[in-house]
């Protein structure tokens, strides 16, 4: 499963570019303001491999310049989270950085976190930070 869940983040850019269409949900922003933080959600999930584990996507674009974990430095991603409804938490498994805002040019580095140390759905400087409602709003459904 956690092979192709890598893959799934990639996917994403080449389905949009084949016309597949992604009816994202605006959680946080205006993705037609490059000068805002913006978060979007593809509200179906990429993968439910068991009742309380879901897989999305998720972009972001920042209002400013940052840099990943790893040094990258980026405007806006694309990325895997794996949402896990039964500790609450959600991790990204795979991320594709643009250095331009809201998606734009070509992909400038992506990244794998399905090993390691796990990198949490945490938006830095968005407040109010959207991280609990989106894990919410993705495991409601979920009873323990």
């Amino acid at each position: 499963m956690l092979p192709r869940l890598i893959v799934c983040v990639l996917l994403v850019p080449a389905l949009q570019a084949q016309g597949e269409v992604i009816n994202w949900h605006l959680v946080h922003g205006d993705p037609a303001d490059v000068a805002v933080n913006t978060i979007l959600v593809d509200p179906v999930p990429a993968e439910r491999s068991e009742a309380s584990m879901r897989t999305l996507y998720v972009r972001v674009s920042r209002a400013v310049a940052r840099t990943s974990w790893e040094g990258v430095p980026y405007r806006s991603f694309e990325s895997t989270v794996l949402f896990d409804c039964r500790r609450n938490t959600a991790r990204y498994l795979a991320i594709a950085y643009y250095a331009e805002p809201v998606w734009r040019g070509a992909i400038a580095a992506t990244a794998s976190y399905v090993t390691g140390p796990p990198r949490w759905m945490r938006f830095v400087d968005i407040e109010p930070n959207p991280s609990q409602r989106i894990i919410h709003a993705v495991c409601a459904g979920y009873r323990q």
